[in-house]
Formats: structure tokens, sequence, C-alpha cells
């Protein structure tokens, strides 16, 4: 049986449309899943005509959502565009919640454009989890080279010490141990801890979270799932060293601490991946990417990653609870 997986748009005046458009067009790839796409007709077919990219309705199927006269400004942030992204993610959730769908694969979004359009969220994760009625959530990073979960999502830096509590550390991990296990089938997962501070905050003289907060979770945890953390790590020493091969997964403390050596190990074949949720949803591991958008120059290879691994996640969780 074939994974049914819902496709949201995107920020229309992205490089959403585009990315979808051509991953459709691989036939062979896509008639491996039941694939639906949220957009409005007017937008797939716009971007269709502009890429010159023709397509048959054979493998997949267009679900419409929002209004079909939107105006389309390729590389502009518009509180339309905005809306019908938050919109698209909305219907998505709600069809999962309902169980007509397995999966959810959700094209970039512009935080600015979704919060003009009225969804009043730091990004896809937070909608999610919100609309999603999910208790705790932790963004993770899959690809086959590396895997790293994230304490924070998209605070900015000087936010970021206040934020890492014990109680935001013990969620997070909880998330991750179990996620690891059940989403992507290790069965002892072993994860790789980042420190905060600089030299992991050596020994207390840069920064002392990871003695007085980091520390502690960690050994906390360890009582409780039988050792499957180590560190917290000088983060890099870390990269640099290789150290992350000796791990299922690596905890980074905030966002570019573990998005820049993501990117640069796994190159296009990076899936953002929400754990915690009920149902299933990844994305690519890149943004709106307005300064190319409606130019043919994007990679969709990051999509089709995260289609691949919304149908291995979803068929891991199936035969694990069946």
């Amino acid at each position: 049986m074939r994974t049914r997986i819902l496709v949201t748009i995107g920020d229309i005046n992205g490089i959403g449309p585009e990315i979808i458009l051509k991953t459709l067009r691989n036939k062979s790839f896509i008639k491996k899943f039941e694939l639906t796409v949220l957009s409005p007709f007017s937008v797939l077919s716009y971007y269709a005509k502009r890429l010159k990219i023709s397509l048959s309705a054979d493998y997949f199927n267009i679900l419409p959502v929002g209004s079909e006269s939107v105006i389309i400004n390729p590389g502009k942030i518009t509180a339309e565009s905005g809306f019908i992204s938050g919109l698209a993610v909305k219907t998505a959730i709600e069809l999962c919640q309902a169980g007509e769908y397995d999966a959810i694969v959700t094209a970039p979004i512009s935080k600015k454009a979704l919060n003009l359009g009225g969804f009043k969220y730091d990004g896809h994760t937070e909608m999610l989890a919100d609309l999603g009625k999910a208790k705790d959530v932790c963004m993770i990073m899959i690809s086959d080279k590396i895997i790293i979960g994230f304490a924070t999502t998209h605070p900015p830096v000087r936010k970021v010490s206040a934020l890492i509590t014990k109680k935001l550390l013990k969620n997070k991990l909880t998330v991750c141990y179990k996620s690891a296990k059940r989403d992507l089938n290790i069965k002892k997962p072993e994860i790789g801890v980042l420190g905060l501070n600089p030299h992991a905050g050596e020994g207390g003289l840069i920064g002392d979270e990871e003695i007085k907060t980091i520390l502690p979770v960690i050994n906390n945890l360890n009582r409780m799932y039988k050792n499957f953390l180590c560190g917290p790590f000088s983060p890099d020493a870390y990269f640099a060293s290789k150290a992350y091969k000796s791990f299922d997964m690596t905890f980074a403390m905030y966002h570019d601490q573990g998005f820049i050596p993501f990117k640069m190990i796994s190159g296009y074949s990076g899936v953002n991946f929400t754990g915690g949720l009920k149902f299933v949803r990844t994305s690519p591991d890149h943004g709106t990417a307005f300064d190319i958008a409606g130019k043919n120059l994007a990679s969709e290879l990051s999509l089709i990653e995260a289609i691949k691994w919304a149908d291995k996640i979803f068929k891991n969780r199936k035969k694990l609870d069946d």
C-alpha cells in the first residue's frame, strides 16, 4: 500500500511551486507514493507555463486551497502569499488528524509572509506543534550522513541562553530518543550533546550552562534510559574530529550551531523532520530562495529526499505500532 502524502505549496512567491513541479515530472519516482498537492490550481498553472514544465496528472492529485485569483509576485513577500502557505499547512494538519492522509511534506515558507497572512507563528515547527496539539516536539535534521536534533529553533541568538533550561532540554532530548527508536528504527540510540558556550564552557571559565543545566539533564536522562547521552562536547572539535560519526544523532543548542555543519555535510540530501507529532512531517532543508524564484534555477533534490523520508518514517511507525 502506497503512503498517502500531502505536499503543501509553500510560499507561492518562492521556489516551492518550482521544486514541486520538477518533482512531479519524475513519473518513475512519484508513482511510488500517493501524492496530493495542496495549492490553488492557478499557482501550479502559472509556474508550469513560466518554467515550460509539462505535466500529466496520472500519478498525483491536486487539492485546491485558497483563491484561484491569487496574485503571484515571484521574489516578493506578501500577506496573500503568507495566507496561502499557512492555509495549506493548516488544511494538511486537519486532513492528517482526520486519518485521510499519512504524512505531510511542506515546501518552504516565509516566516514574515506567514505572519502578514494572519498566522502568528515563528515557523513551520511551531505551527505544526500548536495546530497538531503536540505536547512536545523537536526539530530534527536528517540525512544519510548525519542527524541533528535542536534544543531551540529560530530565536535571536541573544535569547538562546535563557531558553536553555533543564525542563526544555529534558523534553527535547526525550523526543529525540523516542523518535530515533520509533521513527528512525534505531534500536539503541546514542546521542552526542553539544555544549552552549565555546569549548563547552571550559570547566565554567567561559560560561556555566554546561555545568548547571546541560550535564545534570544528561545524567538524569541516562539514569532513566540507560546511558544514551554523551557530552557536552565542544562543537568545533566535535565536528572537526568527525566525532559525530560515533553517534546515531547529535543534539545542538541553537540553529546555526547545528545547521552550518549539517548543510556542509549533507549537501542537497538534508531533510527537516518534526519529531513528536502524531503524524509524519518532513520538508526540504532550505528556504524560499526569493532571489531565484521563477528563474528555473531551483533544485528539487531536497524535496525528493523529504518525500522519501516521509514514506520511510511512516512505514517505520506502522511496522512498530503493528
